[in-house]
């Protein structure tokens, strides 16, 4: 099965290819459903567009153009498909089908992916969507397995692509109008605020004002809020049922975010396959499991999936905040010194972690740092590089995580 990450940015899209995505889906700025996550603008230069070439390689990249469109975006939307077409984009994920004479004009052999936002439930719609032209569906995430082998079954030209990790919505196929309606900053178009996510307390008509607390051991609760989806454990019953690849929720998150959750389903894949990546065990795998618990996020679920009912059960973040990305490795400077792009504070002599793609998590008990001069300084923070020594080995694109501080900058 294809592994699908995400990618907020470009710094994120390096991380998804190095920790294992075989492709990586970014939005095109103004018509994707994360308005702050976009890489691709109609304004890109030249230098832009030959560095995300570049970190592509021969992996595949998918742009979301997912927005529920209205007139004034069908307008400008020429401009940027004709910027699109100057990409290395191998397919556009879809939502609106209004558009699609659009792109077939100025994108005529690329393909499409209907986005989850269409939510298809069912083979019928599933056939009619692949005669429009679309090569694969997302499908609606209240499906459960059973419904999404059945459309492989009846349909098996089409591919499938499945959500299997990060969070969800509480509206059907995350057609929500909650933050519209609070904040005026609409879901369907890119804006969303999150209001699902925010702490609630009931009031009673007649007592104005007085607001009671909804409480579970002693705190509010985020009442709309879903929990997350991890479909780890299940990859073979995905696989079974016909899935062609499964797909990471997350441009929104953080490149250690992507990195942690990538390389564990890579690994996991790979182990499926009876090929595990090289540098990787059994015993990695499980280890890069158990990260997952250790990443920001909410109670766990199957999703729908499996039948699980308590996919919109109230949910609170269950991770306590234990470790925070402390910076990125860019380049090997010699044998023992690398350079690395801090993205928190970090002080000489504390304990760090090295996520590494395809290989364990490496623990450094205490970091030693340098300038560019190699001069060694106490404490570093984001804005410039600098230089770390260990004697682990590092490549590029290790994400650097340490315990979570208060005085976090």
């Amino acid at each position: 099965m294809e592994l699908l990450s995400p990618a907020g940015n470009l710094e994120k899209l390096r991380t998804a290819y190095s920790f294992g995505a075989d492709a990586a889906y970014t939005g095109v700025s103004g018509f994707s459903l994360r308005a702050y996550a976009d890489t691709l603008s109609a304004d890109l230069s030249e230098t832009d567009s030959q560095q995300i070439a570049a970190i592509k390689g021969d992996r595949l990249l998918y742009a979301a153009l997912n927005m529920s469109m209205h007139r004034k975006d069908l307008e400008v939307l020429p401009a940027v498909l004709r910027q699109l077409a100057l990409l290395p984009i191998d397919a556009l994920i879809v939502a609106d089908i209004g558009i699609i004479d659009l792109v077939r004009r100025y994108l005529p052999d690329i393909d499409l992916h209907l986005s989850t936002q269409a939510n298809c439930t069912n083979a019928e719609a599933a056939r009619m969507y692949h005669r429009m032209g679309f090569s694969r569906i997302i499908p609606a995430r209240e499906l459960t397995l059973d419904e999404v082998a059945e459309i492989k079954q009846r349909v098996p030209e089409l591919e499938l692509e499945v959500f299997v990790h990060g969070a969800m919505c509480m509206a059907y196929s995350g057609r929500c109008f909650l933050s519209s309606h609070l904040t005026g900053r609409s879901a369907n178009r890119g804006d969303c605020t999150q209001p699902c996510r925010w702490k609630y307390a009931l009031s009673e008509e007649k007592r104005p004002g007085e607001f009671i607390p909804i409480e579970s051991d002693g705190r509010l609760l985020t009442i709309l809020s879903s929990r997350d989806l991890m479909v780890l454990d299940h990859l073979a019953e995905l696989r079974n049922a016909g899935v062609d690849a499964v797909k990471i929720e997350g441009r929104m998150k953080s490149s250690y975010y992507v990195a942690v959750v990538t390389r564990a389903y890579r690994a996991a894949i790979d182990e499926l396959a009876g090929k595990p990546t090289t540098g990787q065990s059994g015993e990695d795998a499980a280890a890069m499991r158990e990260d997952l618990f250790l990443v920001s996020h909410r109670e766990y679920t199957t999703g729908f999936l499996f039948g699980d009912r308590t996919v919109h059960r109230h949910s609170t973040q269950t991770n306590p905040h234990r470790y925070r990305m402390l910076g990125i490795i860019t380049e090997a400077v010699s044998t023992d010194r690398y350079r690395f792009a801090p993205k928190n504070r970090i002080d000489s002599g504390s304990p760090v972690d090295f996520i590494r793609p395809f290989a364990a998590t490496v623990h450094e008990p205490s970091v030693a740092l340098y300038d560019l001069s190699d001069r060694p300084v106490e404490w570093v923070v984001h804005g410039q590089d600098w230089i770390l020594a260990s004697k682990s080995k590092l490549e590029p694109g290790t994400i650097i995580r340490g315990p979570w501080y208060n005085d976090a900058l």
